[in-house]
């Protein structure tokens, strides 16, 4: 537990109701929970990338803490996810970490819980209190809670036959703005109907 701040059951927003599947829509989270009021870009990217594709990916980032009223939204877990979270905490903006176990399991390393402590990162997770351990359901279960909040959603990685392709697509078939990077690993989500990911574009898709 965070200095000054309690785990604290919280209602779901409406738009999230189908994620629970009829059951009760709730969520725990540590942090001030107002960043979820935020526009929401949601960040999600395959293991599978190349140094350029990395390369792009770092200045593209770099340059999203210039949008205004945004927070960011992730499970921060692959590698180029983790880059991801260093670069933006880095430029001080807000980010919404999702956690796949219950938040009295998760060990937050010591610059995250300064992060809770000056109001700039919230832990959430749909995993109760008496969640026992990590299963891969719940891994899944959180990327979609992360592509659920978000407004739109930012693909660096999505190389073919990839679970974020596939989560990605899926994000496409609700309705959900999805971008990502000119790049030969997303190819094919851009053929799905993805859009260049360029800052502009971005601020745009987010409302």
């Amino acid at each position: 537990m965070v200095e000054g701040y309690d785990i604290l059951e919280i209602s779901a927003p409406t738009g999230l109701k189908p994620f629970f599947h009829g059951k009760r829509p709730k969520l725990w989270n540590e942090g001030d929970p107002a960043i979820l009021n935020r526009r929401l870009l949601g960040i999600i990217s395959a293991r599978q990338i190349d140094s350029g594709l990395a390369l792009r990916s770092s200045q593209l980032l770099k340059h999203l803490a210039s949008l205004k009223e945004v927070a960011f939204i992730g499970g921060w877990h692959s590698p180029l996810e983790e880059e991801a979270l260093r670069i933006l905490s880095a430029n001080s903006v807000r980010i919404v970490f999702c956690v796949s176990k219950a938040l009295h399991r998760f060990v937050p390393s010591l610059q995250a819980k300064n992060e809770i402590n000056n109001g700039r990162l919230l832990l959430l997770t749909h995993c109760s209190p008496e969640a026992k351990r990590i299963s891969r359901d719940a891994s899944l279960r959180r990327n979609q809670l992360v592509v659920g909040l978000a407004a739109a959603l930012l693909v660096l990685s999505a190389p073919k036959g990839s679970a974020s392709l596939k989560l990605a697509k899926s994000a496409l078939r609700q309705g959900k703005p999805v971008l990502t990077l000119d790049h030969r690993l997303n190819a094919e989500l851009l053929a799905s109907g993805a859009l260049p990911a360029i800052l502009e574009k971005i601020d745009e898709a987010l409302g």
